[in-house]
């Protein structure tokens, strides 16, 4: 099943995230529908994180640098399956993948439902280049020194799956005191 175009059904959500209803998806901003998304962040044998860089032509957030892989959800398509399709459309991969939970962030005054995922590859390619522009492997203390230095290099929704990554899931691998997230209450 390819990616949710405009026209595609998505399902709408209240505030538990419980389908209430089916929008269009060129409709949810325009009609305040909360929706759900998925997000996974892929890292490498040394621990770094896949970032995508969208290409310049996107309507949202055009040349930012996002998740590794990330979609909307079809209309009826749960968490896993929608990670495991985007995984396989934007880096042509298949991987098992861990669940780390949802979170809720507001995205233009809508209350988006993020499924975050992580997986581990050492070599993926873009499967969708018009959707990406690049794709670069980074370690964590970059990601967020740049982040710092450049916050308009990054979109919101990055950044919050990182901080409920840490929060929630972060393997003892990974784990850096030094580097604090800010708090993010899953939803």
């Amino acid at each position: 099943m390819p990616a949710p175009s405009l026209t595609s059904l998505i399902d709408v959500v209240d505030e538990q995230n419980k389908p209430i209803g089916v929008v269009r998806r060129r409709d949810l901003f325009r009609l305040r529908a909360n929706f759900r998304t998925v997000h996974v962040l892929i890292f490498n044998s040394r621990g770094e994180v896949l970032l995508q860089r969208l290409t310049w032509t996107k309507d949202r957030e055009p040349g930012r640098w996002g998740s590794s892989a990330a979609g909307y959800l079809h209309a009826g398509e749960d968490y896993q399956d929608a990670a495991q399709r985007r995984l396989a459309e934007e880096l042509g991969l298949t991987a098992p993948l861990t669940e780390v939970g949802v979170t809720c962030l507001h995205d233009d005054a809508v209350a988006q439902f993020a499924g975050v995922f992580t997986a581990t590859a050492d070599s993926p390619r873009s499967a969708a280049p018009a959707h990406l522009a690049e794709i670069a492997f980074r370690p964590l203390a970059v990601i967020d020194d740049d982040m710092a230095a450049h916050p308009d290099d990054y979109t919101e929704t990055l950044r919050h799956v990182l901080a409920f990554w840490r929060q929630s899931a972060r393997p003892a691998a990974f784990r850096d005191e030094s580097l604090h997230a800010e708090p993010v209450s899953a939803t």
